[in-house]
């Protein structure tokens, strides 16, 4: 089984050594702990690392974020006509923290809440990447239009997805948890309210510590909910793909902030 470096910088020149094997015309720099800069585009390896803490095959799974990365550069700089890619556009929830060092208004994308915000994904054969301002430019549309599509494909992407119930004897929960890359982002349906109110008892909260995972679940009792977050928050701490451990609150009127009362 390859192993590979814990320390964060050694990490990182592992990493980077990987990226100049398989682009061998492309500028790769080493800028800081869990980040290169690649022919100028900044890379974030701290999913990757904490991927390979959950992961046996290390190696394949390398290799698919390498795979992924320059896919990700050929879809981008493949000019794409509207209506080849509209129906492979879909929403994605990120932390707004990620975003940050990115190019300032690059990046197709809408605030939502808790520190949040909905970002475009082309996605064709497993490889996604995020919409530009320019290609919405290109095709003459805005942000809001893109949002609906994006809403209409995740709804259609997989109709028939049965949610997991849980039951215990004070509550139930239900989970969305696929690993598609849209778990998270199922919070975006409209009709998540009229499915999971009747096993929920009315409104509920849902939580999204990553983006492969959804739980939603009753207000109440307290103590549900408490031993909930604890799990919430390891997931937020140490799963890739982190989005936030805050709460969202579900109800017929659309979905806001959680706050405890406590």
């Amino acid at each position: 089984m390859t192993r590979l470096p814990q320390e964060p910088q050694a990490f990182t020149d592992f990493i980077a050594q990987r990226f100049r094997q398989e682009m061998r015309t492309a500028s790769v720099q080493v800028t800081k702990p869990l980040e290169l800069l690649v022919d100028g585009e900044r890379v974030d390896l701290d999913d990757l690392q904490r991927a390979v803490r959950t992961e046996d095959e290390v190696g394949e799974l390398v290799q698919r974020f390498i795979d992924a990365f320059i896919g990700s550069r050929r879809l981008m700089d493949t000019p794409l006509p509207f209506d080849v890619v509209k129906s492979k556009i879909m929403p994605q929830i990120r932390s707004l923290d990620r975003l940050r060092g990115t190019r300032p208004g690059f990046i197709a994308a809408q605030p939502f809440i808790n520190d949040t915000v909905i970002l475009y994904m082309i996605d064709i054969n497993g490889a996604a990447t995020p919409l530009s301002t320019e290609q919405l430019i290109r095709w003459g549309v805005d942000v809001d239009q893109i949002d609906l599509i994006a809403r209409q494909n995740l709804a259609a992407f997989r109709p028939e997805l049965e949610l997991q119930l849980f039951r215990s004897d004070d509550a139930s929960a239900a989970l969305f948890n696929t690993g598609d890359g849209y778990d998270a982002s199922r919070l975006l349906l409209e009709q998540l309210y009229c499915k999971l109110s009747p096993e929920l008892g009315g409104n509920f909260l849902v939580a999204i510590p990553t983006r492969d995972v959804f739980i939603a679940f009753p207000q109440q009792p307290p103590q549900f909910i408490e031993r909930l977050r604890k799990r919430i928050d390891d997931d937020f701490q140490s799963l890739p793909y982190p989005i936030t451990s805050d709460l969202f609150l579900v109800t017929l009127d659309g979905v806001a902030p959680w706050r405890d009362a406590a």
